[in-house]
């Protein structure tokens, strides 16, 4: 493995004092150290920004900015226009790198010539640090035609930025939409993967996810999320200009993608009868996303089609 080659991580960060320093921790202990770290300080108001600075003051590798709060597409974006590496990752300020990581992945990327390389993420819950088992044997596959991989052959594939590490000029004309500032995942690895030719992917989990009961996913959904919702699945199917090849598999991802948070989503989460509010707002979304074809039977598929309906239906039921 060439240990010249230079690895950025970019890790936006805001409001994570309690678990800062053990993310950024797990990212100095790499067993592969030519690294750069650019640390995106995204308007936090606790001491984030000091832990960050004291990193950077003890190790040349690690590099703060600032930036008024914007969310996390605009941080990571600001990254990546700093980054001077030939590859590219990211992690959240409050999960885990196992010490292992940055190595396994460029040794993947590396022996098989890819653009991508990705692994498998673990979820952990609670405020303390994350101990890996350690790994005998990291086992992966090789894709030659990544985005037919995973949306056509549903390989196992993960869609999230921060389980993979990147070949810097694949984000040449490719950034994270600023319309999603919290859901950005999905979008920029559609993107990446129908740009790129090949992708190795680590069956071993090499990332540990912090699960937090303030986490985006456990808050009551807000107005933005709500927007972002309805947006996602747009900006998918106006991936399909790019793309002609792929436009009708594009809008089936969007309709399904769309349908997995406007719909089980909210029936998992929240109970009709007493998030009025809640359910308001989201058939409002299906009314929108159904005039614009995305919620059709031909994307959705019959089986959700009937599922969209019958949430549609209690939703009226609740009304009367």
């Amino acid at each position: 493995m060439n240990k010249n080659l230079l690895i950025s991580i970019i890790i936006p960060i805001y409001n994570a004092e309690k678990y800062l320093a053990m993310s950024l921790e797990s990212v100095e202990n790499q067993t592969y150290e030519n690294f750069e770290v650019i640390m995106v300080d995204d308007g936090s108001t606790d001491s984030s920004s000091k832990i960050a600075a004291e990193f950077a003051k003890n190790d040349k590798r690690f590099k703060l900015f600032k930036q008024k709060n914007s969310g996390g597409s605009i941080a990571r974006n600001k990254g990546l226009e700093l980054a001077q590496g030939q590859y590219v990752a990211f992690l959240d300020n409050d999960d885990i790198y196992a010490p292992d990581y940055l190595k396994i992945l460029l040794e993947n990327l590396q022996k098989n010539d890819a653009d991508v390389s990705c692994c498998s993420y673990l979820k952990f819950y609670g405020d303390g640090n994350y101990v890996f088992d350690k790994l005998e044997k990291a086992e992966f596959f090789v894709s030659t035609s990544p985005f037919e991989d995973k949306f056509k052959r549903k390989k196992k594939i993960e869609m999230l930025m921060w389980c993979k590490l990147y070949k810097k000029t694949l984000f040449d004309n490719i950034r994270f939409s600023e319309d999603l500032p919290a859901i950005n995942d999905m979008l920029l690895n559609i993107e990446i993967l129908l740009k790129a030719k090949k992708l190795v992917f680590c069956r071993e989990p090499l990332i540990a996810y912090r699960i937090l009961e303030s986490s985006q996913t456990n808050k009551r959904l807000s107005d933005k999320r709500i927007a972002e919702y309805a947006a996602l699945p747009r900006l998918i199917t106006a991936v399909g200009l790019k793309y002609p090849k792929y436009k009708r598999l594009l809008n089936k991802i969007a309709a399904r993608y769309a349908f997995g948070q406007c719909v089980e989503e909210i029936r998992q989460r929240y109970d009709v009868k007493n998030d009025k509010d809640i359910y308001q707002k989201i058939s409002s979304v299906v009314d929108n996303l159904k005039k614009d074809n995305i919620f059709s039977l031909y994307n959705l598929g019959f089986k959700r089609w009937l599922k969209l309906k019958s949430f549609e239906k209690s939703i009226k039921n609740k009304a009367e």
